[in-house]
């Protein structure tokens, strides 16, 4: 009975085949992708994620980043800080969203994240999170606003 019981689940599991993924779903997948390539050093990949007038949120100052050049700016502001301060190979980890909605053309995202570097020759982390906010531009999602929080990396 209990390998009967087995056949009939997976035969009915084949069959069903696999879920469709959201828009919840489509837009996590669009953010995890851009934070990989970011990891990887694509700084173009970055920029383009960015939907026209983003707003950015991050530790440092001024803090606060938007308009049509945000992500280039967020950008230039964080090589001045990492330089300033003595930090290098800055990279976000992170793991499956705690939160993901999607409405329409809309999507939210709450992100764990571990930021990870270097600082006069030691390894520093912070675990923290980032919240995004999402939108659909044509097909693609792009990010309307981000914000990172977390405490300073020990």
């Amino acid at each position: 009975m209990f390998r009967q019981a087995m056949f009939f689940l997976a035969a009915t599991s084949a069959l069903a085949g696999p879920a469709a993924a959201g828009p919840a779903e489509d837009a996590t997948a669009a953010v995890t992708t851009w934070l990989d390539k970011f990891n990887s050093g694509d700084i173009n990949a970055f920029y383009a994620a960015h939907a026209p007038g983003a707003l950015i949120v991050d530790e440092y100052a001024p803090f606060e980043w938007r308009g049509a050049n945000a992500a280039q700016d967020w950008a230039a502001a964080y090589d001045k800080h990492a330089k300033a301060n003595g930090i290098s190979g800055g990279r976000v980890d992170y793991a499956a969203p705690i939160r993901a909605e999607a409405s329409g053309n809309s999507a939210y995202i709450v992100l764990p994240t571990i930021y990870r570097l270097q600082q006069g020759g030691k390894a520093k982390s912070a675990a923290g999170q980032m919240t995004l906010v999402m939108t659909r531009i044509g097909n693609e999602w792009k990010i309307a606003s981000w914000t990172y929080s977390a405490p300073e990396p020990k």
